[in-house]
């Protein structure tokens, strides 16, 4: 529970949703807005102007995950999604009782009365059927909040897939700025608007070689007005729970936030911004690059997943240069055009390893459904296409059938290399996914044995990236080669990595420089160098 100075009176769990609309539905926009940005900043350690709109206990100025004053970020969000998906009431003010949005301790009672509600509605929901299933959900609601937004490993990643070639083109012509343009704007409007809530827009960029037209349409793409959030929010609520025909848990109700990470309010003077979350502008400018480059099609897409290809063989080398990680090789079986899975990884002349790789993104579906294979077929099709395609590579090396330059080792694991964790802590979803492959097998080519059906190893790319700038070779392919292991079932690869072998002395530096796309950021980190 979040920690508060007053003693709080015990929650009725039954009523704490009830109570906490009401709550929302009598408090003001700008205010409650102001409000979850200053604790967020509190407790990012940005006190300079957050004093000023908020009174809080020095304990709570902490960004330890695990104090009991943190007020965890996940929560915050899910508090502003209840807010924006929450009528505003009609009551007259006299009657209205808005709550003191100056104080810590309402951050407190609010987040207390949200744990209320998900107890309450977590009753005859979950039980020991559906457990892990629960335990998926809950780590793609949190974990990448604990992982950040703002890693230079990340946004490189998002823009040499999604910011060159015919990604890069689709958006210009589609939206009327460049991804970098678009990118820039989003960074220098998430380091502004961390500095104070409901501010002016940032009015010049010039230095950064960005002009005013670009500002422009790309706050058209980050931001929009209070009650154009509010109609959104709910439309969006509305369409997820028709496709999943379920009334949606609050904590796992989707976030407008992430589409229009800045709340504008129009005033006569000149419109106002705040971004509760500032590092969501960064989020929208890299991971939901893919979002805007679906109306886009098939050139667009296979553009994407190509270079994400080419992103993991970059990688794999640059972080361990003894790897040398080929491109996919085409041959024919029954006069039909082949492909070898993506990444051939050879080490002294053998292929030690073997990666498909998997572009797609996990929809909300895949993420918080009840049955997320089912109800993100699309893409969970995908992932068991990818372990069907890893077996018949190594039928088609056993029988002869393929021709390559280098053997392939025998104990050379089968890697599904995603963009996403699609498994992630679920054992089920993983023992779904090689039972539809399994069905692939006898549909397509009942030839492949047992001996080919090697298990499959999930490995997201964040988690290839991290494992790659704390392991050396050997540890690499030994955690891959562990994560088989019927003590593993289950596990994320970073995870059985720890286990498996001792970490380098030193972590890595990430290898390459996001000056390849943005001719601003070695001055931009001069001068934080300098500040620092």
């Amino acid at each position: 529970m979040a920690k508060g100075t007053i003693k709080g009176e015990r929650i009725d769990i039954e009523n704490a949703l009830p109570k906490l609309r009401q709550m929302m539905a009598d408090t003001n926009d700008p205010e409650f807005m102001c409000m979850i940005w200053s604790v967020h900043a509190i407790q990012d350690r940005v006190f300079r102007n957050s004093a000023r709109y908020f009174n809080f206990p020095k304990q709570a100025a902490t960004s330890d995950f695990l104090s009991e004053w943190r007020a965890q970020k996940w929560d915050l969000e899910t508090l502003v999604t209840l807010y924006l998906n929450t009528p505003k009431g009609n009551r007259p003010f006299w009657q209205c009782s808005p709550m003191n949005t100056r104080e810590f301790d309402t951050v407190a009672s609010l987040v207390n009365l949200l744990f209320a509600a998900q107890d309450f509605e977590g009753r005859g929901r979950i039980d020991h059927t559906n457990i892990m299933l629960e335990m998926h959900r809950i780590s793609h609601r949190q974990f990448a909040w604990q992982r950040g937004f703002v890693r230079s490993v990340d946004v490189y990643r998002a823009l040499y897939i999604y910011g060159q070639g015919e990604c890069a083109r689709f958006f210009q012509e589609a939206y009327g700025v460049s991804i970098m343009d678009f990118f820039t704007v989003a960074f220098a409007h998430m380091g502004y608007l961390a500095q104070g809530p409901w501010s002016k827009r940032v009015s010049n960029i010039d230095i950064l070689g960005v002009s005013q037209d670009a500002i422009d349409k790309s706050l058209a793409l980050l931001s929009a007005d209070i009650w154009d959030m509010r109609r959104e929010s709910m439309k969006l609520l509305a369409k997820f729970e028709k496709s999943l025909g379920i009334s949606l848990p609050v904590i796992y109700q989707p976030s407008y936030l992430r589409i229009r990470p800045i709340i504008r309010r129009g005033q006569a003077s000149g419109d106002l911004y705040i971004a509760p979350f500032p590092e969501l502008i960064t989020f929208r400018a890299t991971v939901g690059l893919y979002y805007d480059l679906q109306p886009g099609g098939t050139m667009v897409t296979n553009d994407a997943a190509t270079r994400f290809e080419e992103y993991g063989r970059k990688v794999l080398k640059a972080y361990c240069p003894a790897f040398d990680p080929m491109p996919a090789v085409q041959y024919v079986f029954k006069k039909n055009n082949v492909d070898t899975p993506d990444i051939l990884l050879k080490k002294d002349g053998v292929i030690v390893a073997v990666f498909e790789c998997k572009a797609s993104k996990l929809s909300f579906e895949a993420q918080y459904g009840d049955d997320p294979v089912e109800d993100a077929k699309t893409g969970y099709s995908q992932i068991a296409k990818a372990i069907f395609q890893l077996w018949r590579f190594f039928s088609h090396v056993r029988r002869g059938l393929v021709k390559l330059d280098a053997e392939v080792a025998a104990d050379a694991p089968a890697i599904v290399l995603t963009m996403d964790a699609w498994t992630q802590m679920s054992h089920e979803l993983r023992a779904r996914l090689i039972a539809d492959a399994e069905d692939m097998v006898e549909e397509k080519e009942p030839e492949i044995t047992a001996e080919d059906k090697r298990h499959p190893v999930f490995c997201p790319i964040q988690e290839l990236d991290h494992m790659l700038a704390t392991s050396t070779e050997g540890q690499l392919l030994t955690a891959f080669k562990t994560a088989i292991e019927p003590e593993y079932t289950g596990w994320s690869i970073r995870e059985v990595r720890k286990r498996a072998a001792p970490a380098v002395d030193e972590d890595k530096e990430f290898p390459f420089s996001l000056q390849e796309f943005l001719p601003w950021w070695n001055d931009f980190k001069r001068q934080q160098a300098n500040e620092d």
